[in-house]
């Protein structure tokens, strides 16, 4: 979308309309159809919509792909993702489909949802504050506690199940009675610094601050609410001990190529803070990948150098593109 008034531009050059001229048979027929595809107004109408349809899913996932502590806020967010996706189809040519875009998401997240998503989405404090249950949710949806929905609380019990397996049923009956102290806000809980707190708090915080009432479930909480949800930041670095690490180069030991990486990927921050990072050949050589914002994608307009084009140069690029970013 970024690029449609570049592609108007390309199609009305002489030079364009030389080189599909005197390319084959197949260059013509697509060339024509590239060019009624640019200047029909309703296909880019249409990649407006699935734009806009798409940018929650997109945001969700960059969510999932960034790095900290995420499972106590993903199931949360899905649901306000389906939710937004229902306001944005609702107003779009769309809005037939929008039971098929939903079975196809929900399908796919069953697949990938565990009792412990539920676990630190039970967990959270700020999902039982008052004023954020009094917000409507995206979709025109009512919140309501984790407590209350009976799908996370099945997530819930099984995960107080899976804890205590390996002990006795003793340690799953006691998580069960001090997570009600904590959702029916007793105790240490019933205060309102603490509820005001749970809003404000990071939760891991909240728990080591607060959780001295229960001090068995505050420790499970700080676990759980602690873990990632992707290993994509893992990742990363698995990506750069293969370069320094390989079959053809494979006797470092482990403590000098953990070191190696480290260096390496401490390097890559500092150069985001150097003058080089904003400007000349090198601007944003990474184009932000660890961004979860959908406006640092790489397919920003002014990130984007144009070569100046002429009919001579074009036509010595034949079977080229014609920008380069």
């Amino acid at each position: 979308m970024e690029c449609r008034e570049a592609f108007a531009t390309t199609i009305v050059l002489n030079s364009w309309r030389d080189w599909v001229k005197c390319g084959d048979e197949n260059t013509r027929i697509n060339g024509a159809k590239e060019c009624g595809t640019i200047k029909d107004d309703s296909f880019w109408d249409d990649v407006e919509s699935v734009l806009a349809i798409t940018k929650p899913i997109f945001l969700l996932i960059k969510f999932c792909d960034g790095e900290g502590p995420k499972t106590g806020e993903v199931n949360e967010r899905m649901d306000n993702m389906m939710g937004e996706i229902k306001d944005i189809m609702q107003e779009s040519t769309y809005a037939s489909y929008y039971q098929q875009v939903e079975k196809i998401i929900l399908t796919r997240w069953e697949k990938m949802n565990i009792p412990l998503h539920c676990l630190g989405l039970a967990l959270n404090p700020r999902f039982y504050d008052r004023q954020y249950l009094q917000k409507m949710a995206p979709g025109g949806m009512q919140r309501k506690p984790p407590n209350i929905d009976k799908d996370v609380m099945h997530g819930v019990m099984e995960s107080f199940n899976r804890i205590s397996e390996n002990e006795n049923e003793e340690e799953g009956r006691l998580l069960r009675e001090k997570f009600v102290t904590f959702h029916m806000k007793k105790g240490i809980y019933s205060m309102p610094e603490t509820q005001t707190d749970a809003l404000t708090m990071d939760p891991i915080d909240w728990w080591s601050t607060y959780g001295s009432e229960t001090p068995d479930l505050a420790l499970v909480a700080k676990k759980v609410l602690s873990q990632l949800i992707s290993s994509s930041s893992a990742e990363r670095n698995w990506s750069t001990y293969s370069y320094i690490h390989n079959v053809k180069r494979n006797q470092l030991n482990e403590k000098i190529a953990d070191k190696l990486v480290y260096i390496h990927s401490n390097i890559q921050l500092l150069s985001r803070f150097h003058k080089s990072y904003e400007s000349g050949p090198h601007k944003k050589w990474d184009i932000n990948p660890k961004s979860t914002y959908i406006e640092g994608s790489s397919s920003r307009l002014d990130d984007m150098v144009w070569e100046n084009l002429d009919e001579e140069n074009v036509e010595n690029r034949q079977g080229k593109r014609l920008w380069v970013d």
